[in-house]
C-alpha cells in the first residue's frame, strides 16, 4: 500500500500532502486554548489493534507522524503533552473514519478540566442557615494550580457534563432548610473556549437530578432524576430536544457509542444502597438503544446489586457490590468478568478507558478504608494493581486554641463519582465521609458529628496526588456541656486544600472535559 504521511496544523485546518492524508486538532481559539505543549501523541484504534505516534510540534502548530499504511475504520485519540510530559490538552474523534490519502480527520482537542457541582449553605448568626444553589468549581490540570473554589462558572448548577468537546451545565431549585434539589431542572451549554453560558435548552426535566452523560460528538445528553430517564438533543435547532425514555429513580447512567456513530446508553435504576451494612440485589439494569435519534428501545436487562456502569469503545461495563462483580452488560443480558472483588472490597465505582477498567472499593472495617484498583476489562485472571488506599478520617482544629486538634474516626465513607480523563492520565474520585467523635471530658473535648465532601485527583501511572480539595465540612455537637470547646474547623491534610470562606460546597456531580466514566 501507498504510504501516508501525516501533517497537521492545531488550531485550524491543515492541507494534505501529496497523496497522503491530513490530520487537524481544532482548539476552541479562546482563553482555554490548550498551551505550552510540546509534542503531540496519536493513538489509532483500529480493528486490528492500535498504532501509537509521537512528535515534536513546531513553532506553526505543524507536526509530522511519519510514513504509514492507509487504515479503514479508525478512530483518534490526540494527546498534546508539555516538555515533561503531563497531558495539557486532549481529545478524540466521535465516530471511526478512513485514513486514506486525501482524507482529513479533525479532531477535537480541549485542556484537562475537571468541573464539579452542588449546592451549598449560607449560615447568618445566631442559628440560621440555609441551602442555595451554587457556581460550580473547576480545576485546570494543565496548570498546576492548588484549589481554593475561586475557579468558578458564571451562573448555579447543580451538575455539570461534558459530552466530547461539549459541557453542559444543570441547574434546579434548591430547598432552604433540607438542601434537597426541588422542581424542575433547565439546562445550558458552557462554552469550552470562555466558560459563557448560553441560554437553556427548551423545556424542563422532572425528579432530582441524579446523573448525566454526554456523547463524544457533543449533541447528545443522558440524564436521570428521581423521576426519569431522559436524553436530550443538544444540537442547535433541536425540535424537542428533551424527552423522557423512561420512568423511575435512574442515579447512574453512561453512553454507549457505536463505532458506526450510533448511540445508546446504559442506566441503573433503583442503585443499590453502598453504605448499608448488608446488601440488597434489587437495582435494576436497563439498556438503552437508539438514545442519539428515536429511541428503539428501552428495556429491563437485569436484577442485582448495580452500583455503576461505565462505557467504552462501544462496549458498557457494571460493577456488582452484592456479588463483588464486574461484568460486562449487553442488550439482553450480562456477562460476568470478575467475581472475586469482594476479597479486595465492596465495588461501587466504576470508569473504563482502553480496555481498562478503575474500581472504586469500599471496606467499613475495621475503619472505612477506600481503593482505586485497576485491571484489563476482559481479563479475569490479572491480579488488580492497587492504585492507591487510604484509611478515611478526619482532623478537626479548635479555632480559639491554636495547636489544639483532635482526630475524628471514620464512620462510613463512599465514592460517589468516578471518572477517567486526558485519555487515561488522569483519575477523579468524588468522596464523602462522615466522622464521629466521642466526648472526652478532661480535654474539653464535645461529642461531635462531622461529614465531608473531597476531590481528588491522581495520576494513574504512579498513583501520585494531583489534586485534593476538600470542598465540604460540616458537623453538630451530639453532647456539648458548659465548659467544652464549641468552634472548630476541619484541618487539611498531606497536600489538601480547602476552600475560601464562602466558597464551600457540597459536591453532587463531577465531570472531566472529553472524560468516560
Amino acid at each position: 500500500m501507498r504510504p501516508l504521511l501525516l501533517l497537521a496544523l492545531v488550531g485550524c485546518t491543515a492541507q494534505s500532502s501529496p497523496g497522503g492524508a491530513s490530520l487537524v486538532l481544532d482548539i476552541p481559539n479562546g482563553m482555554l486554548d490548550p498551551k505550552d505543549y510540546a509534542t503531540v501523541e496519536i493513538t489509532l484504534h483500529e480493528p486490528g489493534g492500535d498504532v501509537v505516534r509521537s512528535a515534536a510540534v513546531g513553532a506553526d502548530g505543524r507536526f509530522d507522524l511519519g510514513d504509514m499504511d492507509p487504515l479503514a475504520a479508525v478512530s483518534v485519540e490526540a494527546a498534546l503533552r508539555d516538555a515533561s510530559g503531563a497531558v495539557v490538552g486532549y481529545g478524540r474523534t466521535a465516530a471511526a473514519a478512513d485514513l486514506a490519502a486525501g482524507a482529513t480527520i479533525t479532531v477535537p482537542v480541549r485542556r484537562p478540566i475537571v468541573y464539579f457541582a452542588g449546592p451549598s449553605l449560607t449560615f447568618t448568626p445566631p442559628n440560621t442557615t440555609v441551602w442555595h444553589g451554587a457556581q460550580p468549581t473547576f480545576s485546570d490540570l494543565s496548570t498546576d494550580v492548588a484549589l481554593d473554589g475561586s475557579t468558578q462558572l458564571a451562573q448555579n448548577a447543580v451538575l455539570v457534563v461534558a459530552a466530547g468537546p461539549q459541557l453542559y451545565a444543570i441547574d434546579q431549585g434548591v430547598s432552604g432548610t433540607t438542601g434537597a434539589l426541588t422542581g424542575t431542572a433547565t439546562i445550558r451549554a458552557v462554552s469550552t473556549a470562555d466558560h459563557m453560558l448560553a441560554a437553556p435548552l427548551a423545556g424542563t426535566l422532572t425528579g432530582a437530578v441524579e446523573d448525566a452523560a454526554g456523547s463524544d460528538d457533543g449533541g447528545t445528553l443522558v440524564v436521570g432524576t428521581t423521576m426519569k430517564l431522559y436524553v436530550i438533543d443538544a444540537r442547535p435547532g433541536a425540535a424537542a430536544p428533551i424527552r423522557e425514555i423512561a420512568s423511575g429513580d435512574f442515579a447512574r447512567v453512561a453512553i454507549v457509542s457505536g463505532p458506526d456513530g450510533s448511540i445508546g446508553a446504559v442506566a441503573i435504576k433503583n442503585r443499590v444502597s453502598t453504605t448499608s451494612a448488608t446488601c440488597s440485589p434489587t437495582a435494576e439494569l436497563w439498556w438503552i438503544s437508539g438514545a442519539g435519534g428515536e429511541v428503539t428501545d428501552a428495556r429491563l436487562v437485569k436484577m442485582g446489586g448495580f452500583a455503576d456502569v461505565a462505557s467504552d469503545g462501544g462496549r458498557a461495563w457494571y460493577v456488582d457490590a452484592c456479588r463483588g462483580e464486574l461484568g460486562e452488560a449487553l442488550p439482553t443480558e450480562t456477562r460476568a468478568v470478575r467475581t472475586n472483588l469482594a476479597s479486595y472490597g465492596k465495588p461501587t465505582a466504576l470508569a473504563v478507558s482502553n480496555g481498562q477498567a478503575w474500581i472504586g472499593l469500599e471496606r467499613g472495617t475495621p475503619s472505612p478504608t477506600l481503593s482505586l484498583a485497576v485491571v484489563p476489562v476482559d481479563s479475569a485472571m490479572t491480579m488488580p494493581r492497587m492504585l492507591w488506599t487510604e484509611v478515611q478520617d478526619q482532623v478537626v482544629s479548635a479555632t480559639a486554641f491554636p495547636g489544639v486538634e483532635r482526630r475524628l474516626s471514620g464512620r462510613s465513607a463512599a465514592f460517589t463519582q468516578l471518572e477517567i480523563g486526558a485519555g487515561g492520565d488522569y483519575l477523579a474520585a468524588v468522596i464523602a465521609g462522615d466522622f464521629h467523635g466521642v466526648r472526652v471530658a478532661a480535654a474539653n473535648f464535645p461529642e461531635m458529628d462531622i461529614v465531608t465532601d473531597e476531590l481528588r485527583v491522581f495520576d494513574t501511572t504512579s498513583g501520585g496526588s494531583v489534586q485534593r480539595y476538600r470542598s465540604w465540612c460540616d458537623g453538630f455537637f451530639t453532647v456539648l456541656s458548659v465548659n467544652d470547646i464549641d468552634d472548630w474547623s476541619c484541618t487539611n491534610g498531606t497536600g489538601q486544600t480547602g476552600p475560601r470562606d464562602g466558597l464551600e460546597h457540597r459536591i453532587s456531580s463531577m465531570t472531566f472535559q472529553f472524560g468516560k466514566k
